[in-house]
């Protein structure tokens, strides 16, 4: 049965009176026998009235510690207790409950950006402002989040505070500790350019930056595209009006030298490099009017070229060149009936810039090698170029 604050208080006032007043008695009396047991029911009597006072401070406690630790999960009974007290307790349970529906509610949206965060491309990184004064909850540059994209673009499984960056890129920490909120800075990570982004925000935790790192190689790659686009449209036109002259002219001498009697050996060599002369300009036109659009690959004529006249051609024209250099390249075929699908004129201008690059890498062997050969590989024709020059340089290989 449940009774009012008062009456219950006044009752356990009214008991703690009776027996101090009978403890009185007993001592007037000078009754030991009945004045000890007095007294001990005296104090029992008063301790439960200050347990009984103290019960609305230890719920208020207990609600509050509860506050301080985020633990929501808690309850108050309100049956077996007074009104007010009851009343008291359904209030600490609604705030509970208040407070565990916003918890709720926080931990769903902290979930859906993590999962946002985590699909998107660009890299994220939060960090404490390091230029900031150390503090309880807070080091200068401690880590406070960052994404799968920026661990995939860093190469790191885990970053704690951002000077832990100096053993891995120094350069990328000094950039970081002088990015500037509403800054951009374009650097390079891991041989791609990449944009950082930054901007600032303060909290209860303390001043903070948070960095988007954006990779931009697509972006720069369709700037140059067309900025070679541009360049190529000019080149084209210059390098058509150069050759196509050069063609003509190729073209009435080889006439004349067949049309004059056989004077020995001279005519006929002369003819036929007036042939690969005027052979190689119109590839050379072709190759220039297909490439005017960087952008578009060129819609490649494919017929079956035997190889052995592929190399024939563009020995021939190298041979000059060759003979300046003082050697002979070494050709190997070792199948003379080897054919290839490919467009005559794109798959000459390609062996003879792979052969102008190999003569240009042996300019300081003292015995240059060059190999020049045909053979079926995995039953596809293979066309290789190799020499014993001294290679790429390693700056220049991306």
């Amino acid at each position: 049965m449940r009774h009012s604050y008062p009456v219950a208080l006044l009752a356990r006032a009214g008991l703690l009176l009776g027996a101090l007043v009978g403890v009185a008695a007993a001592l007037v009396a000078r009754q030991p026998l009945y004045w000890l047991p007095g007294l001990l029911l005296a104090a029992g009597l008063l301790a439960e009235l200050v347990h009984y006072l103290n019960r609305s401070n230890r719920d208020l406690a207990d609600f509050l510690a509860g506050l301080r630790y985020e633990d929501y999960a808690g309850t108050f009974g309100a049956q077996q207790v007074p009104p007010s007290a009851g009343q008291l307790r359904q209030a600490f349970n609604q705030i509970n409950r208040s407070f565990q529906l916003l918890s709720r509610q926080k931990e769903a949206q902290h979930l859906y950006l993590q999962n946002v965060l985590a699909l998107v491309n660009t890299g994220i990184l939060a960090f404490y402002d390091p230029h900031a004064a150390p503090t309880a909850a807070a080091a200068p540059g401690e880590v406070r989040w960052l994404n799968e994209s920026l661990k995939q673009l860093l190469g790191v499984p885990y970053l704690r505070n951002i000077q832990a960056l100096t053993r891995r890129d120094a350069a990328l920490y000094e950039t970081l500790l002088a990015l500037k909120p509403g800054e951009n800075r374009l650097v390079r990570l891991r041989q791609q350019p990449v944009l950082l982004s930054a901007t600032a925000f303060t909290d209860a935790l303390g001043r903070s930056l948070l960095v988007a790192f954006q990779p931009v190689r697509e972006a720069l790659e369709e700037t140059e595209a067309q900025a070679y686009q541009k360049l190529l449209r000019v080149l084209t036109h210059e390098i058509m009006n150069s050759v196509a002259p050069i063609a003509s002219l190729a073209d009435t001498l080889h006439q004349q030298v067949a049309a004059a009697p056989a004077a020995g050996p001279l005519p006929a060599e002369l003819g036929r490099s007036l042939a690969v002369i005027r052979q190689r300009s119109e590839g050379l036109l072709h190759f220039t009017q297909t490439y005017r659009q960087l952008s578009q690959l060129p819609a490649a004529a494919f017929q079956l070229v035997p190889v052995w006249s592929l190399f024939e051609h563009v020995l021939a024209l190298l041979e000059p060149a060759f003979a300046q250099r003082g050697f002979e390249p070494d050709v190997v075929l070792a199948d003379p009936d080897l054919a290839v699908l490919a467009d005559p004129a794109l798959i000459e201008q390609v062996l003879i810039n792979l052969l102008t690059n190999a003569l240009q890498a042996l300019q300081t062997q003292a015995k240059p090698e060059l190999r020049l050969s045909a053979y079926v590989q995995d039953h596809r024709p293979v066309l290789e170029v190799a020499d014993n020059g001294a290679g790429i340089p390693a700056a220049l290989l991306e």
